[in-house]
């Protein structure tokens, strides 16, 4: 087994467990279960048999779907938000975006510059998968390993937290804020794609910011011609987090963070 299919198999199996001892109703503990199952079962029968090159190519991509069904999965711990949280997050922002003069800087900037860093925030989805895409169109697919073991590292363990701390995203508590009454088209698409594909909760530390970097780092190792391009993409997605307030301040920081610690340590 490569040691990115260990940390899937450990994350699920942490999820199945938990999923036994937090107060879950049935259907979110079955779910919990089957989802859980079957992911550790996919590594397994991806690792032990001997496949032909089709079957290699799909081993290097599921984790995809790892990524996807590990955040998903942990939503469904989500019981209530923690208010006491949700205010030290807020007064902290209150401070840090108060000192920058926030507000003023984004009612002074002109409107392209904010639809692309709404579309920084838009492209934090596809930026893990079009990584990887560049590493396999590089002729580099024998690194799979190298790249997904940081990334899905850093994701897993800023998923794994939901469950412990439960907060709702910045953007659902705070009055409409000064990117929101810019009329930006791309906000409007990301609050779409969040209505419909996110799990309509706060993860701290953020996972758009530490995937973002831990995909870059782990990218720019094996193809240094790209670094720059790939932390300045990082780096925007990360911005966006905060500035869009997708994020508290907090999250992507200590997001950031994370992939970055996930990356060393797997190097």
């Amino acid at each position: 087994m490569r040691a990115y299919e260990w940390i899937v198999c450990g994350y699920f199996a942490y999820l199945i467990v938990l999923a036994r001892v937090q107060p879950l109703s049935a259907t979110r503990r079955n779910r919990v279960l089957v989802v859980g199952l079957v992911c550790i079962g996919l590594v397994l029968v991806l690792s032990q048999l001997r496949l032909q090159l089709p079957m290699r190519i799909a081993r290097d991509w599921v984790p995809c779907i790892y990524l996807l069904q590990g955040y998903w999965m942990s939503g469904l711990f989500f019981r209530r938000p923690m208010p006491g949280v949700e205010g030290r997050l807020l007064r902290l922002d209150g401070r840090l975006l108060g000192a920058l003069r926030m507000d003023a800087v984004v009612s002074r900037t002109p409107a392209p510059l904010l639809e692309l860093l709404e579309l920084a925030y838009l492209f934090a989805y596809p930026f893990v998968p079009v990584t990887f895409a560049l590493i396999h169109g590089a002729g580099l697919r024998g690194e799979a390993a190298a790249y997904w073991t940081p990334v899905l590292l850093a994701a897993f363990a800023c998923y794994g937290l939901l469950p412990w701390i439960q907060t709702r995203p910045p953007r659902t508590i705070e009055p409409p804020g000064s990117m929101d009454q810019r009329g930006l088209a791309l906000r409007r698409l990301n609050r779409a794609v969040l209505e419909r594909a996110s799990v309509q909760v706060n993860t701290f530390p953020s996972g758009h910011a530490a995937t973002a970097i831990a995909a870059a780092l782990a990218a720019g190792e094996l193809m240094p011609a790209l670094v720059l391009p790939l932390h300045a993409a990082a780096g925007a997605v990360a911005l966006s987090t905060v500035v869009g307030r997708y994020h508290y301040a907090a999250d992507t920081v200590v997001g950031l963070a994370v992939g970055a610690a996930a990356w060393w340590l797997t190097t």
